[in-house]
């Protein structure tokens, strides 16, 4: 069955790119000091190798698709990006027009050459010789007429397998068309070239000439209105503005990010001048912030999903019963208005309402039950077992204080909790038992959240045994609908089912609350967050008011 076929026109890209601040003036040669919490891999903001929710605030200023995705949308929405239309000429075919005269940070002109190569075998390090010199421990590689090129780590080169599962390639028609061509038709091809991880387009020249990947990483060229001046890993990225970008004249000459991992400094930083815009603000740091009438706090919900996942393989959690009364000792609705200060949303189970029709409006999460949460433990035979529970320090907004509320309440009802704080919750052992995540739906569909639990994914046993958690047969079968199937209305069927299975019959994780990212800024300022955890600093979405 044929996707249905999508064109957007250059007339609606004039109509509605961008969004103005008619009575706001800007300063001349404008720094901006934006402090956030981390920078996520220290030296790379390659977005094909790391793209962690710390990274995803400033990727966007630096790397562009072809599909764009509208900040300010609260769900979203698509438009003209890098392609100025787009439409399907068969059902494996999609092809899209390029934008004209768009310069990359080193001046180049983008053409469909640059497209075709940016979902190459060579830009993913999958070319037998780069293979070859992968295994060898070696960073470069010859090519096949003599020049020297560069290897990029063995995630990358797994990356494009799973994150483009059925790609067959990509081919230029002329230089300003490229089509996609897919080896089965797929409802989310559209959606997954909206992500900045996994499409970004970069620039081929740029890519072939640097002498290495950790080069190429903390330094890329691509088409955003920011380019990478230098990275200070670990510590901070400057950025300076893109003097040729498309879209105009970039709000900001300097950008800088700057990690300030305490919160309260952040703070202190924000009231005393040095920073202009800080991230992160837990919601007890409202008040304070807001105290004085210099500053603002903006933000609220994103497209990510926080939940503790819970690993089946080791102690008590092995037993569903165990599972299911954890997902029934979960006060999500003290979580959101209290802890949060209603400035975030209970999350109808593990989606986004970015998926439009296939958001699964029939699925409820497990509902707080305390009485129900004993009673399965009785069921279950649990006798007072530890249960390892391990949370970051406040890598996740406000995730301490939402932690310890959780542990009283599953304490009250029987559970014998061991809790930590440590650097790497995630690290496989037989003391991994539950542990703060979350996921992002960084492209409308319902594989985004759910494609680390499907077959071949992190969290998945089966295809991933030294460090999955959880599988479940009917589950990974439900995938293979989501990942194949062209209609709408058995994806949604099944989408519907898998959430059951993962967060009921069989839980594989207890959804907590859907993720918020506040932010103090300068109340001169003129900015609004987006909805995704993406900081928007295009033209249009920035001013200082005079």
């Amino acid at each position: 069955m044929q996707p249905t076929l999508k064109t957007f026109t250059k007339a609606a890209l004039m109509s509605g790119l961008f969004l103005g601040f008619a009575s706001v003036a800007m300063a001349k040669d404008v720094t901006i000091n934006v402090a956030v919490q981390s920078m996520g891999n220290a030296g790379s903001i390659e977005t094909v190798e790391y793209s962690s929710t710390a990274a995803r605030k400033f990727q966007n200023s630096v790397f562009e698709q072809l599909i764009a995705l509208d900040l300010q949308d609260p769900n979203l929405a698509s438009k003209p990006g890098l392609a100025t239309e787009w439409k399907w000429i068969d059902d494996k075919t999609l092809e899209f027009k390029l934008r004209p005269n768009v310069k990359f940070h080193n001046g180049d002109t983008m053409t469909a050459e640059d497209v075709v190569f940016s979902f190459s075998d060579e830009r993913f390090g999958l070319l037998p010789s780069q293979t070859a010199a992968r295994e060898k421990g070696e960073t470069t590689f010859t090519r096949a007429d003599g020049s020297k090129g560069i290897v990029p780590p063995a995630t990358v080169a797994a990356s494009r397998a799973s994150e483009w599962p059925l790609l067959d390639h990509v081919e230029a028609v002329n230089d300003l068309t490229v089509r996609f061509v897919m080896k089965k038709a797929t409802l989310d091809t559209e959606a997954r070239l909206a992500r900045v991880n996994y499409a970004a387009i970069i620039s081929k020249r740029g890519f072939m000439k640097t002498a290495s990947w950790n080069a190429w990483a903390a330094k890329p060229i691509a088409t955003g209105p920011y380019k990478v001046e230098n990275i200070e890993p670990g510590s901070a990225i400057h950025m300076v503005a893109n003097p040729d970008y498309w879209g105009g004249k970039p709000p900001i000459d300097k950008l800088n990010i700057l990690v300030v991992p305490e919160a309260a400094s952040r703070v202190n930083g924000l009231m005393s001048g040095e920073y202009d815009i800080i991230s992160d603000v837990g919601p007890d740091q409202v008040p304070m912030i807001e105290g004085s009438s210099d500053f603002r706090v903006v933000g609220g919900p994103v497209a990510n999903v926080r939940f503790i996942a819970l690993d089946e393989n080791n102690g008590p959690l092995k037993n569903v019963k165990v599972r299911q009364a954890l997902s029934h000792a979960i006060d999500r609705q003290t979580i959101v208005k209290t802890l949060w200060g209603g400035r975030t949303a209970m999350s109808q189970g593990f989606q986004h309402p970015l998926f439009g029709d296939l958001f699964a409006t029939d699925h409820q999460t497990s509902e707080y039950n305390p009485q129900l949460a004993k009673q399965l433990l009785a069921e279950s035979g649990y006798k007072g077992e530890p249960i390892t529970y391990r949370a970051h320090n406040n890598y996740y907004p406000n995730e301490l204080t939402i932690a310890q509320y959780n542990l009283e309440n599953l304490r009250a009802i029987g559970f014998n909790i061991e809790f930590s704080v440590i650097d790497n919750p995630n690290d496989p052992s037989p003391h991994r038992m539950m542990q703060d995540l979350s996921n992002t739906a960084y492209f409308a569909f319902p594989a985004a959240l759910l494609a680390n639990n499907c077959p071949n994914g992190t969290y998945n046993t089966k295809t991933n045994p030294k460090s999955g958690m959880w599988q479940n047969d009917e589950f990974d079968r439900l995938c293979d609908v989501l990942n194949k199937s062209t209609d709408r209305a058995e994806v949604k069927k099944a989408f519907t089912r898998a959430l059951d299975i993962i967060e009921n019959e069989d839980p594989g994780m207890i959804v907590l609350h859907q993720n918020a990212i506040l932010y103090g800024k300068r109340s001169n300022i003129e900015w609004a967050p987006s909805a995704m955890f993406a900081m928007d600093f295009t033209p249009g979405h920035f001013a200082i008011k005079n």
